[in-house]
């Protein structure tokens, strides 16, 4: 990775793979969140993980994340596949995929505000000067107006699931099923806990790894890419875990069941329920008693808001002044194609937890064409399909169509729950 500023560059750190190989003498994997704890304080988190690890991880572009962050995917910008843009200043950057003549950028303009508007045009300026198209994703109603000022062209692509945890008591009837999964987890043994790396030895950290490298690939086996999404979908790289947080389910003989990794923005007081996995076979529910249990500790610390991050093509059908028709027709047929990507399927999950909904818009200069768009899927691998997993998925989907009606289109699911 290269980073745009005053010509810093960052090594490209050992994978993780390798690293749970070395021996005890090897490279250090210090400053990493530990295992089988009881859940750490947000202050001991930020405090262990803060200083970044020695694997070469972009630490200024991190904090600029961390405090300015505002979207599920602002924290995403520290994977390893991103390049940096920095404004003249050094007071606000971006982090960005390059597809031949097209940037791709996530997470926003990670600035405060008042520096948004020179980083912005600084980033045009910089585009411009090499004949590049410039895409944001994700960016919220409140930049909206900038983005506008610079001619973008501005189209709805989703809305991003956040739970307001001020005064929720997940309880009563909307909680109900929430409460059912996770007290049928707790009666089958399972136990919750945070990993924090700098509280574990060498040893039971690579043991961990050694752990998770069984579950992070398992839910490939139901979807029908060959590879996990990128850019807009993050990745259990423990090489570059900064101020992220690692929560634990294990039954009663230790054996891992699943896991939920959550990444920071607007300096702590939101978290990002980003990457989780679960055991194939494993204890039916662990993942809605790994989520309840961290918002639960989240609560208790003081954490106002957790995101269940983007639902893609919801309520993006009604048009507005300028936007791209192109864009609103591929999320509407983006999300009724459910083989590939399954959006219904989240929204269902992701309603149980009783959100809001704020919308989220494709931001593109000088406007979408099927060029960027094509560039934007290939970016993402979603169409980098397994042809031999297929038949399967196919089957599995006709079945589930025969014991029930069809969901109903995103366009016509509630706002709010």
């Amino acid at each position: 990775m290269t980073a745009r500023r005053s010509g810093l560059s960052f090594e490209r750190a050992p994978s993780w793979h390798t690293m749970i190989r070395m021996s005890t003498h090897g490279r250090s994997l210090a400053d990493k969140p530990d295992i089988g704890l009881p859940v750490a304080s947000l202050a001991d988190t930020a405090q262990s993980n803060a200083a970044l690890s020695d694997a070469g991880q972009p630490v200024a572009l991190e904090s600029l994340a961390y405090r300015y962050g505002r979207t599920y995917d602002s924290y995403l910008g520290i994977d390893a596949d991103r390049q940096q843009f920095w404004s003249a200043s050094g007071e606000g950057a971006i982090a960005y995929v390059q597809r031949g003549r097209y940037l791709h950028v996530s997470g926003g303009l990670l600035a405060a505000d008042e520096h948004k508007e020179t980083l912005l045009a600084e980033l045009l300026a910089f585009a411009h000067g090499r004949n590049c198209q410039v895409t944001f994703y994700n960016i919220t109603d409140n930049d909206l107006p900038l983005f506008a000022r610079h001619h973008f062209q501005i189209t709805k692509w989703g809305e991003e699931a956040v739970l307001d945890l001020q005064g929720c008591t997940f309880g009563g009837k909307p909680f109900e099923w929430v409460r059912r999964q996770s007290n049928f987890c707790e009666r089958r043994g399972l136990v919750f806990s945070e990993a924090v790396r700098s509280r574990m030895s060498d040893e039971a950290w690579r043991d961990l790894l050694a752990e998770l490298i069984v579950l992070v690939p398992a839910s490939l086996a139901r979807k029908p890419q060959a590879v996990e999404i990128r850019f807009l979908e993050g990745r259990f790289d423990p090489d570059r875990l900064g101020r992220k947080r690692l929560f634990l389910a294990r039954d009663e003989s230790g054996l891992l069941e699943g896991f939920l990794l959550c990444n920071p923005a607007q300096a702590g007081q939101s978290w990002v329920f980003e990457t989780y996995r679960q055991r194939p076979g494993g204890i039916r529910g662990t993942i809605t008693f790994l989520m309840h249990r961290a918002l639960e500790a989240l609560q208790a610390e003081g954490v106002s808001e957790v995101s269940l991050c983007l639902i893609p093509g919801l309520h993006c059908r009604q048009p507005r002044s300028g936007d791209s028709r192109l864009v609103r027709w591929a999320m509407t047929l983006g999300s009724r194609v459910s083989l590939v990507f399954d959006t219904a399927g989240l929204y269902q999950f992701k309603t149980r937890f009783r959100p809001r909904f704020e919308s989220r818009y494709l931001c593109a200069y000088p406007r979408a064409t099927l060029g960027s768009l094509a560039s934007f899927v290939q970016v993402l691998g979603v169409l980098d399909l397994a042809p031999r997993k297929l038949p399967g998925l196919i089957r599995s989907k006709l079945r589930r169509q025969r014991n029930g009606p069809p969901p109903a289109p995103l366009d016509q699911r509630p706002r709010t729950s």
